[in-house]
């Protein structure tokens, strides 16, 4: 994973970082507060070797009190030692309780032993630190060995007594913080990655064009109106999602090499996509460009297109191939640019056959000698054969994905394996619904993206003049 990759999914999990830090952080908060405050004392013991008072005897007696440090350090901590020191300085506690108390340590290079002891108030630590050290001084005492003249060789004395700070050593309020904050973004990048990993929903352009392994032709930002208003006002509107159709309708008439009519299908994966909302600001787009534009609404099973539109929707494409309604009759004129719409007409009882029909076929031939562009709203890829047999019947195919986690990796893979087995040319990918580009560009700086004031006009049948093809 690329330094890139690694921040685009701390990006999109980045409410599971910040919730898992900020429960490090209350978890820390609670465990200092049930912890015992805990007090700690020392005391310091001089270690000695009495006798001659010659420069070489000095020399010999502090290296050998060196020496015999380490072992009245591990003495200091001996049970016989604890016991009664403890019974001294009126504290209670198990033998195991004590070794973990007590503490001897030594410096190095010197001969100065400090005793350490916790407890869980300062006056039981002091105590306890110096019942340990005169105990210490005593044991020594009546186990090393005496000189001619009848005293130790080696000599331990208190020569501090155990003091201890105001404030508890533990619980260690700005260290447990930081562990617990540590803990908490470590654990929180840990659930980020492995929810990414698992997670195979498509909830990124980068996901899309990694699993789809092709060129995404335009970005629809993420519109919260889209919902009351799908309908972009191109003329006078420079928001993002204009601009992002704008866009597309570029990268598609790149795409026409031939210079020839152009039949596009668009479709996506699975339901809810945005396929249909997308193919009518496509042809919208097209129309605005001055070419001539007609939108099928192929969605025989769910159209969607007279509603978008406010046009009628009792005739249309259904109607027209079972010799119903005349083409020209159904043709259906919107907006201000002349965009020609065929809507879905009455859902019939058998969409892939009236799809895969000769007549179908005509009916594409007839419309490409009269259109430029004939845009192609289908089903989705998955759930139905229909997009793949109008694949078959066009010059290519607009892939839409929804970048909010609707579909997965694996959908889309087999969506487009479906397409590629037919023999379908897909243009490109669209990804929709793409997050982080709310501000929109203007020709001098930004502004925020202006919804469509009002619908189009309702259309109405060409009834002087003939919309359709004649």
């Amino acid at each position: 994973m690329t330094l890139s990759q690694f921040l685009a999914v701390m990006r999109r999990r980045r409410w599971w970082v910040a919730a898992l830090t900020l429960l490090g952080i209350a978890a820390a908060g609670v465990v200092t507060l049930v912890q015992t405050p805990m007090y700690r004392a020392e005391a310091s013991v001089f270690v000695s070797v009495s006798g001659s008072v010659s420069a070489s005897d000095l020399s010999q007696g502090g290296s050998f009190s060196e020496a015999r440090v380490s072992s009245y350090a591990e003495l200091a901590t001996a049970p016989r030692v604890l016991r009664d020191a403890a019974r001294a300085a009126g504290v209670e506690g198990s033998v195991s309780e004590l070794e973990r108390a007590v503490r001897a340590t030594s410096t190095a290079d010197t001969v100065i032993l400090t005793i350490g002891a916790t407890q869980a108030t300062r006056n039981d630590a002091i105590a306890l630190a110096d019942a340990v050290a005169e105990e210490l001084v005593a044991v020594v005492a009546g186990i090393e060995r005496t000189g001619a003249d009848g005293q130790a060789l080696v000599q331990l004395s208190v020569y501090q007594k155990a003091t201890a700070p105001s404030a508890p050593v533990s619980p260690r309020i700005p260290v447990n913080i930081a562990l617990g904050l540590l803990v908490g973004i470590g654990s929180g990048i840990g659930l980020a990655l492995l929810r990414e990993t698992v997670d195979t929903k498509i909830r990124s352009v980068e996901i899309l064009r990694r699993t789809a392994d092709r060129t995404v032709l335009a970005e629809i930002p993420l519109d919260e109106d889209m919902a009351t208003a799908p309908l972009v006002e191109m003329d006078s509107n420079y928001s993002g999602r204009a601009e992002a159709f704008r866009q597309l309708r570029t990268h598609l008439t790149f795409t026409n090499l031939d210079g020839g009519p152009q039949t596009v299908v668009v479709t996506s994966a699975v339901p809810g996509e945005g396929k249909s909302s997308t193919s009518v600001n496509l042809a919208l787009t097209l129309a605005q460009n001055g070419h001539r534009v007609i939108l099928i609404d192929a969605d025989l099973r769910r159209p969607s297109t007279s509603v978008s539109l406010d046009i009628e929707s009792r005739v249309g494409l259904s109607t027209v191939l079972t010799h119903q309604v005349e083409l020209e009759d159904a043709v259906q004129t919107v907006g201000t640019h002349g965009l020609h719409v065929l809507s879905a007409g009455r859902v019939p009882p058998n969409p892939s056959e009236l799809l895969g029909s000769r007549q179908m076929s005509m009916l594409l031939d007839i419309v490409r000698q009269t259109y430029d562009y004939v845009i192609i709203d289908a089903p989705p890829v998955l759930p139905v054969t229909d997009p793949t047999v109008l694949a078959g019947l066009s010059s290519g195919v607009l892939f839409v994905t929804a970048v909010d986690g609707r579909a997965t990796t694996t959908e889309v893979g087999q969506a487009l394996a479906t397409l590629d087995a037919v023999g379908a040319r897909v243009l490109g990918l669209v990804a929709n619904r793409v997050r982080g580009q709310r501000r929109q560009s203007t020709y001098y700086g930004y502004a925020p993206s202006t919804p469509v004031s009002e619908s189009p006009r309702r259309a109405r049948r060409a009834r002087d003049g003939k919309a359709g093809p004649r």
